[in-house]
């Protein structure tokens, strides 16, 4: 008897390019259709991307070759089977749209062209699409003569379709040097990935997305907001305030020592709410030979937390749903880890819920499953991994009753 060839699992990679720090995680699918992580890597470009966009290609691609070289071999892996790539930028924009079509089949079922077709239009119409490249054209909701609400038309019956579909557009110059990025470091062909929309599938719950949730992102140098409700990206934001705005606060404000010392003593002593801490408490500077007061240095790093969440709560009142969203505010980023960020975010924000955001929905290394820095590079696995399985032939079956019923359509 020949037994068939024992399947492989598959290797991903999710990478995650950011200003102070590209980001890879490699997962390998499970027979039981679980993802566990098995390496990852950080890498600093040195300075070779800045807001989102490639400002020196050489150190970027030695960025993101010494964090995927550390992740494969963490993992003990030498091929990949999937890489999706998150980005984002300061030049990134979203635009929600509106359009229809009529349906012309005689028996007006709604095709997947159909469907297709009427994102096509209501894309080719936008002023933006035209300036810019897509990136992506995300349904939020379709609707049929006498039916609204609809999440997916296809093999439905209508005279007319209409489509609610947001956009993401940047400049193609932006897009096209990130992918000559990851052709010069052996990754060409890499799909690139709306980080808003990477961050979402890392951590939340359908039931979330459904009721309506908003996801942070507090990267380095930019903050990334992404707004869903029923179940799809409603609103996007990005947020000229990053972690790296609270450290050069320190350093102009206290003259620590330097940007560097400045970053450690951010992380080491700092927190958003100086009422947490005793006024005569000091921190010894000892390359300065000083002591600085640890709660005025709650008091800088407040004061410009207190700017970021107004921002963000300026972009969900400028979203129009703020009534609909129900679910919570999750904060990822390596910003995010700031202390008690989400417990100032849920007094200036209104909102009961606002946590560190985790990933589901994965095994394996805790130190990177557990880490916001990652949230976006597993997040594109997870977009992998999904992807890989709604693609993958489903096993037929061709005796009895299924076989009966898949034959009555000769019959009507």
């Amino acid at each position: 008897m020949i037994m068939p060839p024992i399947k492989q699992p598959s290797v991903l990679l999710g990478l995650d390019l950011g200003a102070s720090k590209v980001v890879a995680a490699v997962a390998v699918q499970q027979e039981d259709d679980l993802l566990r992580v098995t390496g990852a890597s950080l890498a600093s470009p040195q300075g070779g991307i800045r807001q989102g966009e490639i400002t020196d290609i050489n150190l970027t691609v030695a960025a993101i070759n010494r964090a995927v070289e550390e992740a494969m071999r963490t993992a003990g892996q030498t091929k990949l089977d999937g890489i999706l790539v998150s980005v984002d930028g300061i030049q990134f924009k979203g635009e929600n749209l509106r359009d229809s079509v009529t349906i012309s089949s005689p028996d007006r079922v709604i095709t997947t062209h159909d469907r297709d077709r009427v994102m096509e239009q209501a894309t080719n119409a936008c002023k933006l699409a035209k300036e810019e490249t897509v990136l992506h054209k995300n349904p939020q909701m379709f609707h049929i003569k006498g039916q609204r609400d609809i999440k997916n038309p296809v093999n439905m019956i209508g005279d007319t379709l209409e489509v609610e579909v947001r956009i993401i557009v940047a400049p193609g110059s932006v897009l096209e040097n990130i992918n000559r990025a990851l052709h010069l470091s052996g990754l060409g062909g890499a799909r690139l990935w709306y980080s808003p929309l990477a961050s979402a599938k890392a951590v939340l719950t359908r039931e979330d997305a459904e009721n309506g949730a908003v996801v942070v992102d507090v990267g380095d140098q930019l903050t990334h907001l992404g707004i869903f409700v029923r179940g799809a990206l409603f609103h996007s934001a990005v947020i000229p305030i990053g972690g790296m705005h609270f450290t050069k606060d320190l350093e102009i404000t206290k003259h620590l020592g330097g940007i560097s010392v400045a970053e450690r003593i951010k992380r080491l002593y700092g927190t958003v709410l100086p009422i947490q801490v005793p006024p005569e408490e000091m921190i010894e500077l000892e390359d300065e030979g000083r002591q600085v007061s640890r709660r005025e240095l709650a008091e800088v790093l407040h004061a410009r937390a207190v700017e970021l969440l107004n921002m963000v709560l300026a972009e969900i009142g400028r979203s129009g749903i703020t009534h609909e969203i129900h679910g919570g505010v999750y904060m990822v980023g390596g910003g995010a880890l700031l202390p008690h960020l989400p417990i100032l975010a849920q007094t200036i924000l209104g909102r009961a819920r606002v946590s560190l955001g985790k990933v589901l929905g994965l095994q394996g290394l805790p130190q990177v499953v557990q880490n916001p820095l990652y949230t976006n590079a597993l997040g594109a696995v997870k977009v992998l991994n999904e992807d890989m399985n709604e693609s993958a032939p489903k096993p037929s079956r061709t005796n009895g009753l299924f076989e009966k019923l898949k034959n009555l359509k000769n019959w009507v």
